[in-house]
């Protein structure tokens, strides 16, 4: 049986929502939260019917460009008397991008470094992941030192669920840059994704090496902890969060569940030699 953290309620252990406050469980957030970012942002798509433009509106049996009244009758226009002028032809509507939207693919990509790293940040920055690591690959061909490039398109391979490529390439930018504290806690972070816990608690332990007020890394080196049930070892790394930052609530919440755990644990083993193991 497993408390919830926020209204202390009694759950099963694998339980993914509380019964009471219908919170979902830290193990189930933090899936979510996993999964969330591996998914690529999808891409505002506007439909534009034929014979019109972005920004005009399209009603059904409309002529582009005849207003329509309401009984849907096209309406003629107004005849002017006298003599004929010369007629103006009808400027054409530039059509509008939508906001945010990444810029097409070319045929060919730049083959000078600083204009091809920026097309690939659009892409990266818009969401377009697929365009954006085919971006950064280019990149890496052009300048194979710059570990910013290979971090990045380890993360949009991670975002296209390619996460064993994003490891090499997280590997091959700690290569490039040993302190680097941004691949190291990137390469961890796709570890757990592929549950190999113990791998990233030692690329949590790095990044305390390189800085040991990086309460984020302890964090997350904690909750690895719990993951593999080493609650005894992860009270400890909050207690050391605690003291670097006594209001870090993520640690403070965190705390108090794995001590419930524990003292649970420690009630169910008293409990065991008395009266034998617990009933289920």
């Amino acid at each position: 049986m497993k408390i919830c953290p926020y209204c202390r309620s009694p759950n099963h252990d694998g339980y993914q929502m509380c019964v009471r406050c219908r919170r979902l469980s830290p193990s189930e957030e933090q899936r979510r939260r996993f999964s969330t970012m591996l998914l690529p942002k999808k891409e505002a798509l506007e439909f534009v019917p034929a014979g019109t433009t972005h920004g005009e509106p399209r009603r059904p049996g409309a002529t582009p460009g005849v207003p329509t009244p309401a009984h849907g009758t096209p309406a003629q226009p107004a005849q002017k008397t006298g003599a004929p002028g010369p007629s103006r032809p009808s400027m054409p509507v530039p059509a509008m991008k939508p906001a945010g939207a990444p810029p097409p693919m070319p045929a060919e990509l730049p083959a000078d470094f600083p204009a091809c790293n920026a097309l690939a940040m659009q892409y990266y920055n818009a969401g377009a992941y697929d365009r954006a690591e085919v971006a950064f690959r280019r990149c890496a061909e052009l300048n194979p030192q710059d570990v910013t490039v290979w971090m990045l398109r380890g993360v949009s391979l991670r975002c296209l669920r390619k996460v064993d490529e994003a490891l090499t390439c997280f590997d091959r930018a700690i290569q490039l840059g040993p302190d680097n504290i941004d691949a190291w806690r990137r390469k961890g972070f796709t570890l757990r994704i592929l549950n190999r816990t113990e791998d990233a608690i030692r690329c949590y332990e790095k990044i305390s090496e390189l800085n040991p007020k990086d309460t984020a890394a302890l964090n997350d080196k904690a909750n690895a902890l719990d993951d593999l049930h080493r609650h005894e070892e992860a009270v400890k790394v909050y207690e050391m969060v605690l003291k670097l930052n006594p209001k870090d609530r993520y640690a403070l919440e965190n705390k108090e569940a794995t001590e419930r755990i524990l003292k649970r644990k420690a009630a169910d083993s008293y409990r065991s030699q008395f009266f034998g193991p617990k009933p289920i």
